[in-house]
């Protein structure tokens, strides 16, 4: 990860505090000096003194504040590492849950609404029954990123649930909408040829999604969203189930 301009930002004051640190102590001390030794010129000693001073506050300051600003990086590289599903580069379960408890609180805050959907992939076994698991791994980072593109930026959130399953979180949506935004991702895979390897495939994907109203538990609406996703298998895979329109047609 490359640094961002806060870091660049923090760095520069660490420097100035680090330097000016330095200075000060230095200064004071050759002060201590001068008094004692009664140097006859405090001119010529206070312009010597800021000279040497400055040669070892500056690049002691210059040494620390680029210690401070790789390891401010490399912290940044371990947090990054730590939220990502490693074949896909999307949000893990864990770090999605994260996300999706903060989008409750804020919440309560605004009074929205949000969408979670599950999505699994369809017959993806025989994907690699037939071409290998390393074309399986192609086909769910070529489907990472047809999904990634589909949704709204930094308002949406992406994730791997685990193997050929994925999670959405769908922010400010009502559930017409997230059905609409859904059905798109579900025709744009659909319709989509995905190199296996080297061999070209066509995938398809079953949705189940479930509103998450203020304060509503994470782990009910995921349950709502996955009885929803297993009702889409019933019907036939390749479509998308809402919940509550589900459990009323129940």
């Amino acid at each position: 990860m490359n640094w961002n301009s806060q870091d660049l930002k923090d760095s520069l004051t660490f420097f100035v505090f680090v330097a000016v640190t330095a200075l000060c102590l230095s200064f004071t001390i050759s002060i201590m000096v001068y008094r004692g030794v009664l140097i006859a010129d405090p001119y010529t000693f206070v312009v010597a003194n800021l000279f040497v001073s400055s040669c070892v506050a500056i690049p002691t300051a210059t040494i620390a504040s680029q210690h401070e600003f790789q390891l401010r990086r490399y912290q940044r590289q371990l947090e990054s590492i730590a939220s990502m599903d490693p074949l896909t580069g999307l949000l893990n379960r864990r770090f999605f849950r994260f996300a999706a408890e903060e989008e409750l609180a804020r919440q309560k805050r605004t009074g929205t609404v949000a969408a979670i959907a599950l999505f699994d992939l369809d017959k993806f076994k025989a994907i690699n029954d037939r071409y290998g698991h390393q074309a399986g791994d192609e086909v769910l980072k070529r489907v990472a990123e047809i999904v990634y593109a589909e949704l709204r930026g930094p308002f949406d959130k992406f994730g791997r649930w685990g193997g050929e399953e994925f999670v959405l979180m769908l922010s400010n949506v009502t559930e017409a909408d997230a059905g609409v935004i859904l059905e798109r991702v579900r025709e744009r895979l659909a319709s989509t040829i995905i190199e296996a390897g080297q061999n070209p495939v066509t995938i398809t994907a079953s949705f189940g999604f479930a509103m998450m109203h203020e304060g509503a538990q994470f782990d009910d609406v995921v349950k709502a969203a996955d009885d929803a996703l297993y009702r889409s298998k019933g019907r036939g895979r390749n479509c998308v189930t809402a919940a509550t329109s589900g459990l009323r047609a129940a």
